[in-house]
């Protein structure tokens, strides 16, 4: 499988990643500093655009139950989260090829600032599963049944 990545800042470093790192990390194409306060969420520009070709088995499965695609997502840094600065997860569909942005959500409790070229985020490869989807009029029945959220009765 290929990445292509479009830059669109000749200034923004390219992309890099090794077989230790799952991800490749992702810069604020910003000129200015942006400033968040806490409990809100600014949208940064990245600086690039992407395509994935030469998918190693897109297509069908062997069993023609599912296809298998692949999305490329954006996924926090831990060491912003572990600050309350977090990139939120976020999905780039396969043919998507616009700049791709990331929403950083600040929950450390003061106002931050993101700097021009900052890394703020990681580029991943997933693959999707998508299912063949049939409507049917009944579902089978488990012990859990219909019960959701705080049901467990855990924390």
């Amino acid at each position: 499988m290929k990445l292509l990545v479009k830059y669109l800042n000749k200034k923004m470093p390219e992309l890099v990643t090794d077989l230790e790192n799952s991800g490749a990390d992702v810069r604020a194409n910003i000129e200015q500093p942006i400033t968040v306060d806490n409990g809100r969420v600014a949208s940064i520009p990245l600086g690039i655009s992407a395509e994935l070709v030469d998918y190693p088995c897109n297509g069908l499965s062997h069993d023609g139950e599912y296809a298998i695609s692949y999305e490329l997502q954006i996924r926090p840094r831990s060491g912003h989260t572990s600050k309350g600065i977090i990139t939120q997860l976020g999905t780039v569909d396969a043919g998507y090829r616009g700049e791709i942005y990331a929403n950083v959500f600040n929950t450390s409790g003061k106002e931050i600032t993101i700097e021009p070229m900052e890394r703020i985020g990681q580029l991943v490869i997933c693959p999707i599963y998508k299912p063949i989807i049939i409507t049917v009029d009944k579902l089978s029945e488990t012990e859990r049944g219909a019960k959701g959220f705080g049901s467990s009765g855990k924390f």
